[in-house]
């Protein structure tokens, strides 16, 4: 008989269920909030190379780009479906090509061997509106 009484103290009440639902819900709400923010829909691309800008890139038009340097580096970049990525490159590891698409504000694709920088900004931080026309090196 104290085993069933000790099991029916372990049920869960109604009220349990209601709480639980709501701190489920609750534990999702961060993800949303964050997700909203991090896309928006006028995001441009800049294209370094040593830490000057080469070019940019308005991720809502589809577009493909060849760099070429003049030591024979070569990448390939592609924008598709507001994403920007580099799709062929002739370094030896790969790694920008195998970085994929990216599409989130602050997000970068780097090609060490060829020092390539791929940057994802806002309009509002495209260089045009940079009259200082100050470049940043990361190297």
């Amino acid at each position: 008989m104290k085993t069933f009484e000790n099991v029916k103290k372990l049920q869960m009440k109604p009220l349990d269920f209601l709480v639980i639902l709501i701190l489920m819900m609750a534990s999702f709400a961060p993800f949303l909030l964050l997700s909203s923010r991090t896309q928006a829909p006028s995001n441009f691309a800049q294209l370094r190379v040593n830490g000057k800008v080469i070019k940019t890139f308005n991720l809502s038009k589809n577009s493909s780009y060849r760099y070429k340097a003049k030591d024979g580096d070569i990448n390939d970049i592609a924008v598709k479906n507001g994403k920007i990525g580099i799709v062929y490159a002739n370094c030896d590891d790969q790694i920008c090509v195998r970085k994929g698409f990216i599409d989130k504000v602050g997000q970068t694709i780097v090609c060490l061997p060829h020092k390539l920088v791929i940057e994802v900004m806002t309009s509002s931080n495209k260089p045009e509106d940079n009259k200082d026309n100050k470049v940043v090196d990361y190297g």
